[in-house]
């Protein structure tokens, strides 16, 4: 028993020191490793990160059989470190007999990475990669927590700044927080600014979850491109676990939105999907708060909704889209536009009542309306098409446009192609009732036809013929239709208006209607008291279409050839007809060639001629603005009015039914030849409004720019009766302004006239009847008359035809003075004015020299070149008063004179014929002598006249004794008998034959008394024959004021030094020569 039990405690004993030496030989093992573990740690450590090419700083702080924890750590370039951190802990934990990374703790990281090129590079991290694995994308399953871990990534659209806290199992349950920044963006030519997100990461059986929102200031594609404000993506999405599908939904929402000309006001669309690298499908929901489309004044939306199904997958030739749903707006509406307020601008014109109809109806159909659709879109391989079905447009007013049953339209792309199959109607809310409807041709393209049921509105009627169009595979479209209008103007309305229409639509839109002559008619157009029957014109495109659209807008025109139209204007006929008339549309306006407008019985019509007028829309539009333009080389006359108007030129309007003229004019007469001159105006202004002309101009002598008279005019065009006051304020003659520029029946009758003529008249007309009156007066006129000056005329000529220059009878002037060479005074001469350029004189009389000079009646005619007649009957002139007014020296007489001085005048000037003057003899009556017979002159030889007396020095001592005798008898000679005859002209010679006897009472001067005595007491008989220039003869005058500045028609210059040097040497009796007698003078 003891041996047993000594063998049993031996094998004890000896289990018990094996074991305990083996436990103590593992303590000192483990003792010796726990006392070297940290050298052990760094040594693997540096080896590794040795191995993979790492370069790396850190401080290991602490190893553990558990937890190891490591310090200050840098990866990368010491300058530049691409990743740090303060700390890390790593737990690990034995899985069998080798230790693994139970968990990671860190914090104060900074990492630095890269991504360019679709690579993204993390420095030196990207060494700890296995560039060999083929392994799907995974996270480890570790427990990770990171505490103020912050990354900076640098991409090709600008740099991110991230920060990351978190704690958790990467497999499943790490929870965290991700906040974003990225200052800048730029991409694909698109930019935005101040991006950030702050959101929940999650994982979820090892699927990452990402929640919350990112956010922008802008984001924004170019220049003109989209542009979203305040956009904003709400997240909730979760990944697959290799990263490589996706499923979830994404609210994007933004304060506006705007792109391809529309602008939407706080878009919202809400995504859900599901796919994975082949392919994604999901649901999509769209509203917005308003929307607006802004190619011009804007479409206008009060919002917008949609929702669809839809399927993107990518593909080799680009991705496969499809989309199906709904969609609808309300309010729909064109911006600001108001129909009716644009109507207004037709309001007069003969689509009036349809314009207003139409425009109210559109305008209620844009108000409570609203638009829905259903649409498919599809698209692959860069091609594709939407196609609309199930289509409408309502409105609270009853307006209705829709797509018909199983109707659709479509349009695809690239190619910017579209059809309707089936029909589009339209109709209520006072709309009109249209149905459109296409069919495809087996040959390509399609056609259809457009039925629009008359339109009426008031008395306007607008009716369509069925408008039939094809649309070829090119993409242009042709159409055929015809239209008649029925509408009112003002004071009438168009019936029957006519118009062909054929055109074309271009592919890319333009629009080309009438390329070719075009016949257009009228049954009957009335406006404003001016009516045309039925008329047919021809109009020819002036380009390559009466009316086109296209890129630059609205074009076009028509040219009609030798337009003819007959009508009425009231009561009275009216013809219009011209050379050409051009059309435009852009700006609507025209040019007409060579105008002629006659109105009124053709006896004697308003007649009208302008060689151009032109003419535009105004920019207010047809009722505000109306029509204007310009007109030159016009002429016209009104009636039987002896008037013409030519050269006329300046502007015209028409607005709210008055049509207006402004500009010059020459104004002349009629009659031929003419009885005054033309004169111009520059201020000529015309108005017709209701039937009425109006008219007022100031008429102006065109080389002195004197102001003659002005006109007012006014013509009833109906009744075709007027009349023009004509109102004369003073036209002041001067060396500025002479009779003759004024008139040609001044010329050669009076010249250098001074004074103010002043008046009124009046010219009225009924059809061709013409009647006019006035009454003009002048005070103190100065003039040169073909007889000599005249100065202080004075007087008023009342007119009962002022147009035929006929005066009433009794006419009456004064003049203060006339002078043929010698001087008459205080004068008075009635007259007349007749018919045909006739002078009447009723007589005239002038206080002259103790006697009269009477001027004769007579007839004077100024229509032609005739010869006048002027005489004067002399009664009673007292031979000393005479001398007197003659001033002449050493000569004085006494006795009484008569007689009668004929004057006959004609263009070459005046002439006295059988001029007489008679010594009165003592006792007898004057001598009344007959006009244009040569008197009887009596002589009573027991009868004296007068008594004569030269005392002045002979001209010629050496005229022998017999001459000096003569002489001397003459100093003191009493007469019996004495006559003057006178022939010849004023402006010439005048033959003057003196005759007269008597008896001498003196002494006989030198003559030896032998031969004087036997003289003395005995009878002497003159008989003087005189030849001299008629104011030379009268130049004895030394007041006499030189005829050569006051008559138009002037002496000769070679009778002007004779009549100087006579004027010196007084009277001569016996012409200073020689001894002998000229042939001439006896």
């Amino acid at each position: 028993m003891d041996s047993e039990e000594t063998d049993a405690g031996s094998r004890f004993g000896g289990k018990a020191a094996w074991l305990l030496g083996g436990t103590g030989l593992f303590g000192l093992t483990l003792l010796g490793l726990w006392t070297q573990r940290e050298p052990i740690a760094e040594n693997f450590i540096a080896r590794e990160l040795t191995t993979m090419g790492v370069q790396a700083r850190y401080e290991l702080v602490s190893v553990g059989l558990r937890t190891q924890r490591i310090e200050n750590i840098a990866l990368g370039d010491p300058a530049r470190p691409d990743l740090t951190a303060r700390w890390v802990e790593v737990d690990l934990t034995l899985s069998g007999l080798m230790p693994s990374v139970a968990a990671v703790r860190a914090g104060g990281v900074r990492l630095h990475g890269r991504y360019h090129d679709g690579v993204l590079s993390l420095g030196e991290l990207d060494k700890f990669r296995d560039p060999r694995s083929t392994a799907p994308f995974s996270l480890p399953d570790i427990a990770v927590g990171l505490d103020d871990a912050r990354m900076r990534l640098d991409t090709d659209y600008g740099a991110v700044g991230m920060k990351l806290q978190g704690s958790g199992n990467l497999q499943d349950g790490f929870a965290g927080k991700l906040a974003a920044v990225m200052p800048a963006i730029a991409a694909g030519g698109c930019t935005g600014r101040r991006a950030s997100a702050y959101v929940d990461l999650s994982m979820r059986d090892g699927q990452p979850h990402i929640a919350g929102p990112l956010r922008a200031a802008a984001l924004g594609c170019g220049e003109g491109g989209p542009l979203l404000a305040g956009p904003v993506a709400d997240m909730d999405v979760t990944l697959g676990k290799a990263l490589d599908s996706w499923a979830g939904r994404v609210a994007l929402s933004a304060q506006a939105a705007r792109g391809g000309g529309a602008t939407i006001a706080r878009p919202a669309l809400k995504l859900m999907f599901d796919g994975n690298m082949r392919g994604t499908r999901g649901q999509a929901d769209l509203t917005t708060a308003a929307a607006r489309y802004l190619p011009a004044q804007g479409l206008r939306m009060a919002g917008v909704q949609g929702s669809a199904s839809w399927s993107y997958a990518p593909g080799a030739k680009g991705p496969a889209v499809r989309v199906e749903g709904t969609a609808g707006a309300q309010d729909v509406r064109y911006g600001a536009f108001d129909p009716v307020a644009s109507a207004r601008a037709l309001a007069q014109t003969p689509v009036g009542p349809l314009a207003e109809r139409l425009a109210i109806a559109l305008r209620n159909a844009g108000r409570d309306n609203h638009l829905r659709s259903h649409f498919a879109l599809a698209h692959r391989d860069g091609a594709g098409a939407v196609v609309l079905t199930d289509s409408a447009a309502t409105a609270a007013s009853g307006a209705r446009v829709a797509l018909g049953p199983d109707s659709r339209f479509t349009v695809s792309w690239p190619n910017a192609d579209w059809r309707l199959a089936g029909s589009v109607t339209m109709e209520g809310g006072d709309l009109p009732h249209a149905a459109l409807r296409l069919t495809r041709h087996a040959a390509g393209g399609l056609g259809g036809q457009l039925f629009v049921d008359d339109y009426v509105a008031k008395d306007a009627r607008l009716s369509l013929e069925p408008v039939r169009f094809f649309a070829d595979k090119a993409g242009g479209t042709r159409f055929t239709t015809a239209m008649r209008l029925k509408g009112p103007l003002e004071g009438g309305g168009v019936d029957g208006l006519s118009v062909p229409v054929t055109g074309r639509i271009g592919r890319g839109g333009t629009l080309a209607i009438n390329p070719d002559c075009t016949p257009l008619s009228v049954e009957r157009l009335t406006y404003s008291g001016f009516a045309i029957g039925k008329t047919r014109l021809t109009a020819c495109p002036d380009g390559p279409a009466l009316l086109a659209f296209g890129p630059g807008g609205m074009s076009g025109g028509a040219v009609v050839r030798a337009p003819r139209i007959a009508g009425r204007l009231g009561q009275s006929p009216l013809r219009l007809a011209a050379d050409s008339v051009r059309l435009t549309l852009a700006r609507p306006g025209f040019d007409a060639r060579a105008v002629d407008l006659s109105i009124g019985p053709e006896g004697a019509p308003v007649h009208l001629a302008a060689a151009s007028l032109t003419g535009a829309m105004q920019a207010n539009g047809m009722r505000a603005g109306g029509f204007g333009g310009k007109l030159a080389g016009t002429s016209g006359r009104i009636g039987a009015v002896p008037l013409l108007a030519s050269d006329a030129a300046g502007d015209w309007s028409f607005a709210d039914g008055t049509l207006s003229v402004k500009g010059g004019l020459t104004l002349s007469d009629a009659a031929a030849p003419d009885r005054f001159n033309p004169l111009v105006s520059r201020d000529f202004t015309l108005a017709m409004k209701n039937g009425r002309i109006t008219a007022r101009g100031t008429l102006r002598e065109p080389r002195s720019d004197a102001a003659i008279l002005t006109a007012d005019i006014v013509h009833d065009l109906g009744p075709g009766k007027g009349k023009a006051d004509i109102a004369v304020p003073g036209i002041t003659f001067s060396p500025r302004l002479q009779p003759e520029r004024v008139t040609r029946l001044a010329l050669g009758v009076i010249a250098n006239a001074s004074g103010t003529v002043s008046g009124k008249g009046q010219v009225r007309w009924t059809g061709d009847s013409v009647t006019s009156d006035g009454a003009f007066s002048t005070d103190r006129m100065d003039f040169a008359a073909a007889f000599g000056p005249v100065t202080g005329l004075s007087g008023e000529i009342r007119f009962t035809d002022l147009l035929g220059m006929v005066s009433a009878p009794h006419q009456e002037v004064r003049i203060a003075s006339a002078n043929p060479g010698i001087e008459a005074t205080d004068g008075v001469v009635r007259y007349q004015l007749q018919a045909g350029q006739k002078v009447h004189v009723e007589g005239g009389e002038w206080p002259f020299s103790g006697g009269r000079l009477l001027l004769l009646p007579t007839t004077m005619d100024f229509s032609a070149e005739t010869e006048r007649y002027l005489t004067f009957r002399v009664i009673g002139i007292q031979a000393g008063e005479f001398i007197n007014k003659m001033e002449l020296e050493n000569i004085s007489a006494t006795g009484v004179f008569d007689g009668i001085m004929p004057l006959i005048f004609n263009a070459q000037g005046g002439r006295i014929a059988g001029g007489v003057l008679v010594a009165r003899q003592e006792g007898l009556p004057p001598l009344i002598m007959p006009e244009g017979v040569l008197p009887s002159i009596p002589c009573d030889p027991r009868r004296l006249s007068g008594t004569l007396s030269y005392v002045g020095p002979v001209s010629n001592e050496q005229v022998g004794v017999m001459g000096k005798l003569a002489f001397d008898a003459l100093k003191d000679l009493q007469y019996k008998c004495l006559s003057i005859f006178m022939d010849g002209a004023l402006d010439g010679e005048v033959v003057t034959n003196v005759v007269f006897n008597g008896v001498n009472r003196g002494q006989l001067g030198d003559a030896p008394k032998s031969i004087a005595k036997n003289f003395i007491g005995l009878p002497f008989l003159f008989n003087v024959k005189i030849q001299a220039p008629f104011r030379g003869l009268m130049g004895t005058a030394r007041s006499l004021v030189d005829p050569s500045e006051l008559v138009r028609d002037k002496v000769g210059d070679q009778y002007q030094q004779e009549i100087q040097q006579r004027a010196q040497q007084g009277l001569a009796v016996k012409p200073p020569a020689s001894e002998t007698v000229p042939q001439k003078e006896e």
